[in-house]
């Protein structure tokens, strides 16, 4: 799994009461869908379930089968500890703000 730099360091020392923007990205490969887009929704239910668990909301999905997601910093480990989840960044670095919508 590829972390970001600043993930990595939420991960280790995560601030209390803070949330954070991610990019997180399912390690599920997509298939094509009925419409003939790709389709990642088994892979993107797992990870909204888990970002759900650790108290943080699945924003919108990105392109390239990637989830823009808020999560509490205090989850950020638990998070990067799954084996579901090929790339973590956060979303500042990609340019993907939760305001932006």
């Amino acid at each position: 799994m590829y972390l970001s730099h600043p993930v990595r360091r939420m991960r280790d020392e995560p601030r209390d009461g803070e949330s954070v923007a991610l990019v997180v990205e399912p390690t599920a490969e997509p298939t094509d869908g009925a419409d003939g887009t790709e389709d990642t929704a088994d892979a993107d239910d797992a990870v909204a379930a888990a970002v759900a668990d650790l108290g943080g909301t699945v924003e919108r999905p990105l392109p390239f089968g990637a989830l823009l997601v808020s999560i509490p910093q205090e989850g950020v480990g638990s998070l990067c500890a799954r084996d579901d989840i090929a790339r973590i960044e956060t979303a500042d670095t990609l340019g993907y703000g939760i305001d932006e919508g």
